[in-house]
């Protein structure tokens, strides 16, 4: 099921507004080669190959609950009383059930497969349309086309930007190395989801891919990649929690980051509130903590935005 490509081959064309000039520049890329090649879409496909072999392992056990009440009433139906009979029938009914419909509830259209797929494309899409927009725009390019939908049949050496967007897409998986004098480089931390609506809207997963962003845009910094900071903080034990300070930066150290942040958020439904705090790795200290909100998720951004400004400010920029 992953990754939808139609989907992706939606946003993989970029028209700039010359594009009706006499002379415009048109490029491609191979969309099908992006997608094979991005590592975020690689883990994409890892996390619903694991939510999928989840939800088997789920739908085996009731199975299994089914069958092993069914075996029984139908080794015990001679010796049953009526009543019992009809006892042991109706919890045979129940279980099947109960089975038939977490299978109705998993794997229909729509179900909770295709969710969880929905979900974990709508971030891989945005990010290729960016680095598609991006790359056309400092490359010069009025048109890009994707030529893994149509054939092409002939073109200039040059116009196949491929590559250049697998580079761009996996700037943040590039391995962070020594910190230098000249460059800080910044950890994001988990942001721990307070709330059932929390998790169910990935608050948390949105505003740390925002500060992600933020803390990485200026050419000073240099930035952890988010699935190395998950990596190492597995293998120290730090699974499903609220990051304290010492956690935070006892795994930024280990990356080599001179600053992490970490934090909270939790939504109700109404209103998204999130406390977010900056440290320094080396000193082990806070060096600021500010909390924002949003009465919409679709204007967390500029809530993020904000914080990160008044976080931002209390670095000392090399």
């Amino acid at each position: 099921m992953m990754p939808r490509r139609s989907s992706v081959s939606a946003v993989l064309l970029v028209v700039a507004a010359l594009l009706g000039a006499k002379d415009y520049k048109v490029g491609y890329i191979d969309s099908d080669a992006v997608i094979s090649r991005y590592e975020a879409a690689k883990e994409a496909k890892q996390e619903l190959d694991e939510a999928t072999a989840e939800f088997k392992i789920e739908a085996d056990s009731l199975r299994a609950e089914w069958e092993r009440a069914r075996d029984e009433y139908e080794s015990q139906e001679l010796t049953l009383s009526e009543e019992g009979k009809r006892a042991k029938l109706a919890e045979v009914e129940q279980r099947k059930r109960r089975y038939d419909s977490f299978l109705d509830q998993v794997y229909r259209s729509g179900g909770k497969i295709d969710q969880k797929n929905n979900e974990l494309i709508a971030p891989i899409v945005e990010k290729i349309s960016e680095a598609v927009s991006l790359l056309a725009e400092e490359e010069g390019f009025a048109l890009v086309l994707d030529a893994s939908r149509s054939e092409v049949v002939f073109a200039e050496q040059g116009l196949d930007i491929t590559d250049l967007v697998v580079e761009e897409l996996n700037r943040e998986f590039v391995p962070v190395g020594p910190t230098t004098t000249t460059r800080l480089v910044y950890a994001v931390a988990p942001i721990f989801e307070e709330t059932e609506e929390a998790r169910q809207e990935n608050i948390g997963s949105q505003i740390r891919q925002r500060l992600y962003d933020r803390f990485g845009a200026p050419t000073s910094a240099e930035m952890v990649a988010n699935r190395q900071f998950d990596e190492t903080a597995k293998s120290r034990g730090y699974v499903d929690r609220e990051f304290t300070i010492e956690e935070a930066v006892d795994v930024a150290r280990v990356l080599e980051a001179d600053y992490v942040v970490y934090g909270k958020c939790s939504y109700d439904g109404r209103r998204v509130s999130f406390t977010l705090t900056i440290a320094d790795v080396q000193l082990n200290t806070e060096k600021r903590t500010e909390s924002g909100e949003s009465s919409r998720i679709e204007e967390l951004r500029d809530g993020v935005d904000q914080v990160y400004q008044a976080l931002s400010s209390s670095i000392e920029q090399p």
